[in-house]
């Protein structure tokens, strides 16, 4: 779906044939011309060994922004081993003592189930400290704010959002400690996302899930699908949510205002997030374009300079696109990937 190509505009001659190339292995070097006679910036398939590696970055701190919460709609009785049942299933390289863990002995206290990850003696090999994970079930909530915060609010696939809030008498949270900034970020991504999985399994009434590195909100059963269905790779619709408005610098003739649209998630990964300006078009599209943008960063790193061309492998699916890194004009005093369609040649 997110298939692209990549290419760098440039004004360079083309290059002469190889030498220890025969002719029939040279590119054709011919530039593209448009009907009013202007080159058209080549694409390149990204991964093409004929195009010249990269340079990687801008790269930012890896921006952790907390526990990702389970939401129930009653207060369930369930038990610590249960959980760690569950983890052991979903992320088997979580590591557990072999003694069951402590089950709660008074009301109100939590059952909770945590391991280390990855094994002692592979993260010492690879320079690492282990993290404590896990889960715990919080038999109470304090709802005082909730419904404005904005995960909540600005989750506009989900309309229900408040409801969904205001029917919550307890929760769940992941657990990861530890020196977090040493974890590679996909790397902890998954694990907590598997953390997240696990608690779903055990919990019955399990109304949304929280992810605050994308400060959104997500459906129980749309948060397993897309996992299981992206199978060990970063769902990069959950990771990173596509937050909206109504951009009112830019109108349509009418006077109606066009859309902007901005990541949100990237930072997780260390990357600067994706923004577009005076869409208007319909918004499915807007979020699946970006979408598509930040997949490709997370695939294959901050390798997008600025006057990247993006384009499609299949007609109608992506319309050409410059990529700048410029300072954000939704987020002041950031800098952010500015997303400029082109038109049609």
């Amino acid at each position: 779906m997110f298939k692209s190509w990549f290419g760098r505009k440039s004004t360079e001659q083309p290059k002469s044939q190889s030498p220890d190339r025969p002719p029939s292995q040279d590119r054709d070097q011919s530039p593209l011309l448009s009907s009013s006679g202007q080159p058209v910036p080549r694409l390149y398939l990204a991964g093409d060994p004929e195009v010249a590696n990269r340079p990687s970055g801008p790269r930012f701190p890896i921006k952790y922004r907390g526990p990702a919460l389970i939401l129930t709609e009653e207060i369930e009785s369930i038990s610590s081993a249960a959980l760690e049942q569950a983890i052991r299933r979903r992320a088997p390289d979580i590591h557990f003592k072999a003694e069951p863990p402590p089950e709660p002995t008074k009301p109100g206290q939590r059952p909770t189930a945590l391991g280390t990850y990855p094994d002692a003696i592979k993260a010492f090999q690879n320079g690492r400290t282990p993290l404590l994970c896990g889960v715990s079930y919080i038999p109470n909530i304090n709802l005082h704010g909730m419904d404005r915060q904005s995960c909540v609010t600005t989750s506009w696939w989900w309309p229900e959002t408040r409801e969904v809030v205001a029917r919550t008498k307890a929760h769940a949270v992941t657990a990861i400690f530890g020196e977090i900034e040493e974890t590679p970020p996909k790397e902890r991504i998954l694990i907590e996302m598997q953390l997240v999985a696990a608690a779903l399994d055990v919990l019955q009434t399990a109304t949304a899930v929280i992810w605050p590195d994308a400060n959104a909100m997500w459906p129980p059963k749309a948060f397993l699908s897309q996992l299981d269905r992206d199978k060990g790779e970063i769902p990069v619709t959950l990771a990173v949510a596509v937050k909206l408005g109504r951009d009112t610098e830019h109108l349509h003739p009418n006077g109606t205002p066009k859309w902007f649209a901005r990541t949100e998630g990237l930072h997780a990964f260390g990357m600067m997030e994706v923004e577009w300006r005076a869409f208007s078009g319909e918004v499915p599209k807007l979020a699946s374009w970006i979408t598509a943008v930040a997949w490709y960063l997370i695939t294959n790193g901050p390798i997008i300079a600025s006057e990247d061309s993006m384009g499609s492998d299949a007609p109608g699916v992506m319309p050409p696109l410059v990529i700048r890194q410029e300072p954000s004009t939704t987020v002041l005093g950031t800098l952010a990937y500015v997303v400029y369609p082109q038109p049609l040649l």
